[in-house]
């Protein structure tokens, strides 16, 4: 053992640089993976000091002794601090856990019930609540502003792309907000008017192959029903697969399921980057290591759709996401890579999770479905003529079952940075770089918003003339497709393939939940993490109409 005097310099020195490391990182980010390296350097290089000079008989201990010290002075420091009137958002309520570590926040997310525990914490602390060290909630009208192109807020580094090696896509964070914006640009090219016209005749041809698949597996199980999500995501994949790909790779899962677990692989990865990215140093790590195995498996995977669009002997007979991406041959190959991934995998996943959600509530409430049955019949006397968009924007009950789906089902968690200068929301000052959001399922619940009953299902708000002068609609209060400069640029298509389905399946089919299936608890097992998982299957029974019958090509 060294020395007494040595060996409390060697304790005191290990203290001040933990302290000297909080100085220095509580003003600037480290990515985690190059933090752990470090660290581990920094272990390495000790002992191999202590082992070549007269300590070496106690190296290991003497070694890791220090760096146990120098760890707990930095985590007593940066407590200290977080938890101490000295944090810029001290004043600001929220729980200790919640100020002390942004790991709080990683498992309330990984449980799947987040919006459930933030609308809590406001309904105990009120408009403004600390979920994170730097992290404020807001549960007020007044923070879709962060939102806007006025306050130029970026995203938060929970949407950082792992691996930090510059790639660029639409989803993720850019390094500038002209990368941002130049890529939504090109994507915007396919959401004009005349390019989403040129997708209706495939859109229509797989909601006519979805109807046959459900009617197929209800065949093969007349006693078990149907799992009417599992449908519907095989039929958005097979659509996104003709939208992004010109149908190059021809997923075709209504015919063959999903054997390469495309699936369940783009949840798992969406599960991590929302729930493990609220901690972005520890997304870090877990890129490095074996844990993070579902992302880079959807990284090669749309490496690999990627490579056999553009090694297609034919190109698609119309132009597809791919086709404005590659078209001046500026994108670099990994970013066109990573596009294409989010293009299919977000596309897929929201569009068809609302649309299970919004036949769940019309066929538990039956007299919805008659409704939208008959409204849809005056406009459309065959089931199985071509469905018009503008026709079906005569429709009001269909976007508003839409709406209200969405409503009740969305419940997004949209982070942004406060810029320099800070800003002002609802009266209160908050300082740059803290990092904020909308409280948006706790608006979207909120009586102020939605009233009466703005838990239930009631499409009928959102038709003004049904009402009545007792009831709100706050239009602005629902954020599922967010606003501003990171609006989501596929708006119109989802709600095109939304409405398209949706009226497909109430004027084709008589779709009810299997036998003793039961509403509340399926609302209950409702999970969001930036995908939506339901912990119960929604299993229903399926009748063919009568008078219903096409032949469906492909």
């Amino acid at each position: 053992m060294p020395p007494p005097g040595v060996e409390w310099a060697l304790y005191l020195g290990s203290a001040v640089a933990g302290t000297f490391t909080w100085s220095v990182l509580h003003r600037s980010s480290i990515q985690g993976d190059t933090a752990a390296l470090a660290y581990f350097c920094a272990y390495a290089t000790l002992y191999a000091v202590l082992y070549i000079s007269s300590l070496a008989e106690n190296a290991f201990s003497i070694s890791l002794q220090i760096m146990v010290a120098y760890t707990c002075s930095a985590l007593l420091t940066t407590s200290a601090y977080r938890l101490g009137p000295w944090h810029p958002l001290a004043h600001l309520p929220g729980p200790p856990l919640a100020r002390l570590s942004s790991l709080w926040l990683t498992c309330v997310s990984l449980r799947g019930r987040r919006h459930l525990v933030i609308d809590r914490l406001h309904a105990r602390y009120g408009v403004f609540v600390r979920i994170g060290p730097n992290i404020i909630s807001i549960n007020s009208p007044a923070a879709q502003q962060i939102y806007s192109a006025a306050t130029r807020m970026l995203k938060s580094d929970s949407y950082r792309a792992p691996g930090h090696d510059g790639v660029v896509a639409l989803f993720f964070k850019q390094q500038t907000e002209k990368l941002h914006s130049d890529r939504k640009r090109v994507w915007g090219q396919l959401f004009t008017k005349e390019g989403l016209a040129q997708l209706t005749p495939f859109l229509e041809r797989r909601t006519f192959q979805l109807l046959e698949c459900l009617k197929r597996r209800q065949a093969k199980n007349p006693d078990q029903g149907v799992n009417l999500e599992e449908c519907l995501y095989h039929w958005s994949y097979d659509f996104m697969g003709d939208f992004v790909f010109g149908g190059c790779n021809k997923l075709e899962m209504m015919k063959s399921g999903d054997p390469t677990s495309l699936i369940e692989g783009g949840k798992s990865a969406m599960i991590l980057l929302d729930s493990i990215g609220q901690t972005p140093w520890l997304l870090d790590i877990l890129w490095r290591i074996p844990l993070g195995g579902s992302m880079h498996r959807m990284a090669r995977l749309g490496e690999n759709l990627m490579k056999t669009r553009l090694q297609a002997a034919e190109y698609p007979s119309f132009r597809d996401l791919v086709s404005f991406l590659t078209e001046d041959d500026t994108i670099p190959e990994r970013d066109l890579n990573l596009d294409a991934l989010v293009a299919i995998q977000g596309g897929s996943d929201n569009t068809s999770i609302t649309l299970t959600l919004a036949v769940f509530f019309v066929t538990t409430e039956p007299k919805y479905s008659q409704r939208l049955r008959f409204q849809l019949s005056e406009v459309f006397s065959d089931p199985t003529g071509p469905f018009p968009d503008d026709k079906l924007n005569r429709v009001p009950l269909l976007d508003a079952v839409i709406n209200e789906a969405l409503r009740l089902g969305s419940p997004f968690f949209l982070l942004r940075i406060v810029p320099v200068g800070g800003v002002v929301i609802d009266g209160q000052y908050l300082p740059a770089d803290t990092i904020v959001a909308l409280a948006a399922y706790t608006q979207q619940i909120d009586p102020d918003n939605f009233s009466p009953d703005p838990l239930s299902f009631r499409p009928e708000r959102w038709l003004p003339e049904e009402l009545g002068s007792s009831g709100t609609t706050n239009r602005a209060a629902l954020s599922s497709f967010s606003s501003g400069p990171h609006a989501c640029v596929a708006r119109q298509l989802a709600y095109m393939e939304m409405r398209h389905v949706l009226a497909r399946l109430v004027l084709n089919l008589d779709i009810s939940p299997v036998q003793g299936f039961d509403p509340e608890a399926f609302r209950g097992g409702i999970m969001n993490m930036r995908t939506t998982i339901l912990e119960q299957p929604f299993m229903v029974v399926v009748r063919n109409r009568r008078g219903t019958d096409v032949a469906v090509g492909g």
